[in-house]
């Protein structure tokens, strides 16, 4: 888990979070700092940095050194040979443009695994299991891990309704009750229209699930529970949506084999015979056109 997350999960006093603002911008230079030195620069004690240290995971401040900062220069260095946002540049090969988008998708599914709270998804997981009806509100840039999301779900029968127009939207959130389970899909979590549909879901008694870029924003304000992906692309200037779909794709895809594992053998049949079935039907349909 980064330090970022570790700051918004921490009960941390404004004292403390100079210490860990101060770590985060001076990354290069803590390392090579004694526990004063830190102390003297955010104007705090050198049981204040030692505290945080501890609220963070670790012994102490030699101990964050040694390991949390030993593997964050690791993933500072690696990430800043790749830009989520031109991973690919004028010239590059197809070699290079396969191995740069492999290593930017991997790297957003390992980021956005870190952010997960698992008590959390095991929590969301039941949500959904128990849902009549699994409502997905998204926008015309996640549309796509949305239909993926509903094609999995009807194989093993479990109904889900895919929102992603302004009015469709509204339609089904205005209506939604608790027999209802709604996920939101929003990068930034600025979506007008989707920080309503929250609001209106939860109006009706509607639990609300939110998967959007890491950080403060409108839309995991507005939600139950919120799973977060890593928020390394900008808004406009990009070329593709290449780390965020991976982050989108992948927390669905965990929604979904959460719902599959739980009656596991029971869904794995239903999907064999409606397979099957349709399998049945095409040929009869060939047969007959001949």
């Amino acid at each position: 888990m980064d330090l970022q997350t570790k700051l918004a999960s921490e009960p941390f006093s404004d004292t403390e979070k100079a210490v860990v603002d101060y770590f985060i911008n001076h990354f290069d230079n803590v390392v090579d700092m004694t526990t004063l030195q830190v102390a003297k620069h955010t104007f705090t004690s050198n049981a204040t940095v030692v505290r945080v240290c501890q609220k963070l995971g670790y012994k102490g401040f030699n101990d964050f050194k040694l390991k949390y900062l030993t593997e964050q220069k690791s993933d500072f260095q690696a990430a800043e040979k790749l830009d989520a946002n031109f991973p690919i540049q004028s010239g590059d090969g197809v070699q290079t443009i396969a191995t740069n988008i492999a290593a930017l998708k991997e790297a957003a599914i390992e980021e956005t695994k870190n952010l997960l709270d698992y008590g959390e998804l095991q929590e969301v997981i039941a949500l959904l299991i128990a849902a009549d009806t699994i409502n997905v509100y998204c926008s015309h840039s996640t549309i796509a891990h949305a239909k993926e999301f509903q094609y999995h779900c009807m194989r093993i029968g479990k109904r889900v309704i895919v929102a992603s127009g302004p009015g469709e939207q509204d339609y089904y959130a205005s209506r939604s009750s608790e027999d209802n389970v709604a996920i939101l899909l929003s990068y930034t979590g600025e979506t007008r229209e989707t920080i309503g549909d929250a609001r209106l879901c939860r109006y009706g008694g509607t639990k609300t699930i939110s998967v959007t870029s890491f950080g403060e924003n409108s839309l995991s304000e507005a939600c139950d529970h919120n799973f977060f992906i890593p928020p390394w692309e900008k808004y406009y200037s990009k070329i593709g949506q290449f780390a965020s779909s991976a982050g989108f794709s992948y927390v669905l895809d965990l929604f979904y084999s959460g719902i599959f594992e739980q009656d596991y053998l029971a869904n794995y049949e239903y999907m064999l015979e409606h397979t099957g079935r349709l399998s049945l039907v095409q040929i009869n349909s060939k047969m007959g056109d001949s």
